[in-house]
């Protein structure tokens, strides 16, 4: 087995992680690797690029920013990721920094689960754009809202006066869907839901709809060009009267898990600890 190791150096600043987890995965003879941000830092050991050929898994030491980074170039290849927390809410992440003994021993015996998650794809001007959480249409100039219309298998639900609309997966309801007032969706559901983010409307609801259906906007008149996000990032434009086309994509991503997954208990306890402020930390 060939493991990735890839580091978010603004997480792990010292490297304290991420050279225990290398230490104690060689030390299990497990053959590593590491990323090339972590060429001149870790010497005489294989990198790998962003491509990440060659892995068996990847070991992601950051937050669910970091596993997103990387989960596109891991899902191309098929290959799991295991998530190391060092971000705030680590919803993606697997496991805390700490134990990494047992980690490694785990990892070396292979005695853990391969959980798949269904991801997006966005086709727009003949190119495609893949997302795990969401993708986003939204303004690009903050004092004006978009008019969207939004069809779903062909058929036309309605038109949105809005700053934007999000199409989520399960894995994305829990992010920034969840804070437009969409719904929680439980990762064993087939199912994405599209939720508007500030419609001028009193009508206007999030919606859930089926993971093979295809979910389309149209910019309409009087707007300027809206941008697409995935995942957070900026990828593309909508010029007006275009069409955006997201529908489940091809590929999944794939998350090791070395438990079962308790997906209510996580969301419990992740958003419980989330949505404290520092005042209110005791």
């Amino acid at each position: 087995m060939i493991a990735g190791i890839y580091t978010n150096l603004s997480k792990d600043k010292d490297l304290s992680v991420t050279k225990q987890i290398f230490s104690g995965l060689t030390a299990h003879g497990v053959q590593c690797a590491v990323s090339e941000n972590l060429s001149n830092k870790i010497t005489d050991v294989k990198t790998f690029s962003a491509s990440a050929d060659g892995l068996d898994m990847m070991i992601v030491i950051g937050g669910d920013g970091t596993i997103l980074d990387i989960v596109q170039h891991a899902a191309a290849k098929n290959i799991p990721v295991l998530g190391i927390n060092l971000g705030k809410v680590g919803f993606l992440t697997e496991a805390e920094p700490n134990g990494f003994d047992s980690l490694s021993r785990a990892i070396a015996e292979k005695k853990y689960k391969v959980e798949k998650r269904a991801m997006l794809c966005a086709e727009v001007g003949g190119q495609r754009f893949y997302a795990l959480n969401e993708f986003v249409v939204t303004r690009r100039n903050v004092s004006k809202m978009i008019m969207l219309r939004l069809a779903v298998g062909g058929e036309e639900v309605d038109k949105y006066y809005c700053d934007g609309m999000i199409v989520c997966t399960p894995t994305g309801s829990t992010a920034y869907s969840l804070s437009a007032g969409g719904p929680v969706i439980s990762p064993k559901a087939k199912v994405f839901s599209v939720t508007p983010v500030n419609s001028h409307s009193l009508h206007s609801r999030p919606i859930v709809i089926g993971e093979e259906e295809t979910v389309d906007f149209t910019l309409l008149a009087r707007a300027d060009d809206a941008m697409v996000l995935a995942d957070g990032k900026n990828v593309c434009t909508l010029p007006e009267k275009q069409t955006i086309s997201i529908f489940k994509a091809e590929r999944q991503a794939l998350f090791v898990r070395l438990s079962e997954s308790k997906f209510y208990g996580r969301l419990l306890g992740k958003l419980n600890t989330w949505s404290i402020t520092p005042s209110e930390e005791v």
